[in-house]
């Protein structure tokens, strides 16, 4: 068993009194003051994270366009310099290897984003897949990563850069200094809100995280960990790979087909296509549970009168609803639709529930 990592930032997020735990083989924070409050500092205000356990894969050369339209079901073909995309790395069968952001930094230069649980089997199915010779660098352990999100973070990544943050559209990026750090500023984010992914050099992400926190402490920013990261992405029906996603699990099954591009041959395409044409066994879907206070945890059975019809993927108390919200794959036979009443079997007892869209969050229109 390999040992647990640590991420540059590892001794500030103890001085800032963190709740630690373990993540996709890294030590991360999993709340400072509490998951409720970050949760809500990230809708209402600021919240700030370390994603520096994210793997970070450069492709470089001529042959670089060509192994990323054989291994991703985007077409990274269509974008342009300084533009980022979600795309979906399938295998031969249409599983799931891994879901990631794409950044196109320069004509034949390309950097992907990659899950921290799936680093190694990322980096080895590309090379294996590299067979015209794509130049492939895995800096994983030298990049760090922070990420600002919520409505006032524009305003608290203003106080730290001459950049013109306020032109970068929603999936674009552009390159700078950030708090006197070389760095590559993506407007992403994994939390339903708006915000900024701010990549640098591993030795520059505590003094670039310390920055923040000072910038924006009028902005009423806060510290957040991996707890309110979850909660947030949940809210926003946004998929974590190894509970909505997975290598059994098709990007169609997961309602992610806007990401997949046919007819460029990538791997899994033919599989993917049969399911385009036929549909798919099961879809997502979102669940509550009627009485606003049992949860729904990953693994529960769902049931519709005495036939099992689904399975919850992610559940939790969602802060911004005050009461719990789950995410499920429902099989498509049951013929469920939104509003139709389940049952969800928790602790050896049947609770009701019904069946919602996803997500159950969008910004903007506000809280659904």
């Amino acid at each position: 068993m390999e040992p647990v990592k640590r991420t540059p930032l590892a001794s500030l997020h103890r001085q800032l009194g963190a709740r630690m735990t373990e993540f996709g083989g890294h030590e991360m924070p999993l709340s400072y003051r509490g998951i409720i409050q970050e949760h809500l500092a990230v809708r209402h205000a600021a919240g700030l994270f370390d994603l520096s356990h994210m793997g970070e894969f450069h492709l470089e050369g001529p042959h670089a366009l060509a192994l990323l339209e054989r291994a991703l079901t985007n077409s990274a073909a269509r974008m342009t310099d300084g533009q980022a995309q979600y795309t979906i790395m399938c295998a031969n069968d249409g599983g799931t290897i891994d879901d990631l952001i794409v950044y196109r930094i320069a004509p034949e230069r390309y950097m992907l984003c990659v899950n921290a649980s799936n680093i190694a089997a990322d980096w080895q199915w590309l090379c294996e897949l590299n067979r015209d010779g794509a130049t492939l660098t895995n800096r994983s352990d030298e990049t760090a990563l922070i990420a600002i999100q919520g409505p006032h973070a524009l305003a608290v990544l203003t106080h730290l850069t001459a950049l013109p943050l306020a032109s970068i559209a929603r999936f674009r990026t552009m390159t700078g200094d950030v708090a006197g750090v070389a760095s590559l500023v993506a407007r992403t984010g994994y939390t339903g809100e708006d915000g900024f992914e701010i990549f640098c050099p591993a030795g520059d992400g505590e003094r670039l995280f310390e920055a923040a926190l000072t910038a924006g402490a009028s902005d009423g920013i806060l510290p957040c960990g991996l707890g309110a990261r979850d909660t947030l992405r949940m809210e926003a029906g946004l998929p974590l790979y190894g509970h909505e996603l997975d290598c059994h699990t098709s990007p169609l099954e997961a309602n992610l087909k806007n990401f997949v591009k046919f007819g460029h041959g990538f791997v899994g395409e033919a599989v993917l296509t049969a399911q385009r044409d036929d549909g798919t066994s099961r879809r997502l879907a979102g669940i509550r549970t009627d009485d606003g206070k049992s949860i729904a945890r990953q693994g529960y059975k769902i049931y519709r009168d005495d036939s099992e019809v689904g399975v919850i993927t992610s559940g939790t108390y969602a802060p911004s609803f005050e009461r719990p919200l789950a995410m499920a794959y429902l099989a498509t036979a049951a013929n469920l639709r939104d509003g139709d009443h389940v049952e969800v079997a928790i602790r050896n007892r049947r609770v009701a529930a019904t069946v919602m869209p996803l997500p159950f969050y969008k910004r903007e229109r506000g809280i659904a």
